[in-house]
């Protein structure tokens, strides 16, 4: 697989291998994006300078920097480059330099940090936060066999992390690059998420069933309090003042979205089609729009991933407004600009998708 393992908007797991029991999902970068319509010109195809020459051997692209810089990843024999691209002038300049194996690159929703995963051995990991000028603001290593983790959607100083070690236990804590403290976790499930302000949001899975979904637990990371709430949950994740959970319908054949606003408790539910890959549940890729809407995939039918048509459709949810489609066809990676008008889409992202007229252009040139 090499050195890089890209392991979604979701669970990102570290040296190699996943451990993830409950839910299934698609290998793409996280990223939140914001609706700014006024100070939004679309990219014109007549416009976009594609980019024919790299700076090294290509890696992987992983996602927008501005409304027209991509970030992405090349190596020069032992080194990798960050890289920015900006597709209307065609300047392409490195951020940074790193010299050791690269497992996992993310942007935060802010845009003001880079996170870098490295790891030279099979019993540690290292989380560098840089600024998107390339300066390196703080790096933590952690001893594990393997590790998950989740960076606070708005504060960008916190870290959730779940190391695991080799015979498969776990210790899970809350990590603060501004204070430097670290606090232990208590939870019997490794991958929680960050909600609303402090908490961390956790799934109570029943033994032996991960397609019946659990509890929703929110921990409260300040006081180490707990408490439970709804049921038949299989994903959840908050993005910056709203909230996605999803769970299972009773006949198992639809996947209930649930968003909620934190300001005043509104709230809407939308059913799609149930995807499985046999004992657990895929759940598409969710890209958050700062308006409070999501993008996610819509299959066209329910059933298993081997045997439904490969026909998905991108939509768009909303608390104030129907669903609406943005583009049928095949399930591809995406990931969308801070505007929400263009996104990176293809098997590599090599493509941008504009988001209102459907158009698809060509902005790097890949070998085969």
């Amino acid at each position: 697989m090499g050195h890089f393992v890209r392991l979604g908007t979701i669970f990102l797991f570290l040296l190699l291998t996943s451990c993830q029991p409950n839910v299934s999902e698609p290998t793409l970068p996280e990223k939140s994006i914001s609706i700014e319509p006024e100070r939004e010109t679309p990219i014109q195809e007549e416009k976009i300078k594609p980019l024919t020459e790299l700076n090294g051997d290509f890696e992987q692209i992983i996602g927008w920097l501005t409304d027209q810089e991509i970030l992405y990843i090349t190596r020069i024999q032992s080194n990798y480059l960050l890289n920015a691209y900006h597709v209307e002038s065609g300047e392409n300049r490195t951020l940074l330099t790193i010299t050791e194996p690269i497992i996992e690159v993310r942007i935060h929703p802010s845009l003001t940090k880079i996170a870098v995963v490295t790891s030279s051995n099979s019993l540690s990991a290292s989380i560098q936060i840089f600024s998107t000028a390339g300066e390196e603001l703080d790096k933590l290593t952690i001893e594990s066999s393997e590790l998950y983790w989740d960076w606070h959607p708005t504060q960008t100083n916190d870290i959730f992390f779940s190391a695991f070690y080799e015979d498969w236990t776990f210790d899970s804590f809350v990590y603060s690059s501004n204070t430097k403290e670290m606090k232990r976790i208590e939870t019997n499930d490794p991958f929680g998420k960050w909600g609303k302000e402090s908490s961390i949001y956790t799934i109570n899975w029943p033994e032996n069933d991960t397609l019946s979904g659990g509890s929703l637990r929110e921990i409260n990371t300040v006081d180490m309090t707990s408490k439970d709430s709804d049921s038949n949950i299989i994903y959840v994740e908050a993005a910056d003042g709203v909230e996605v959970t999803v769970s299972i319908s009773n006949d198992q054949q639809n996947f209930l979205y649930t968003l909620v606003r934190h300001q005043d408790g509104k709230s809407t539910t939308f059913e799609l089609p149930a995807i499985s890959n046999y004992s657990q549940w895929f759940v598409p890729n969710i890209e958050w729009l700062r308006d409070g809407t999501m993008l996610t995939y819509e299959s066209s039918k329910a059933g298993l991933m081997d045997e439904i048509p490969s026909e998905f459709n991108l939509v768009q949810l909303s608390i104030d407004k129907p669903k609406n489609t943005i583009l049928e066809g095949r399930y591809e990676s995406f990931a969308c600009n801070p505007s929400g008008r263009i996104c990176l889409t293809g098997v590599q992202l090599e493509k941008l998708l504009e988001v209102e007229s459907g158009k698809i252009h060509s902005w790097i040139t890949l070998g085969e």
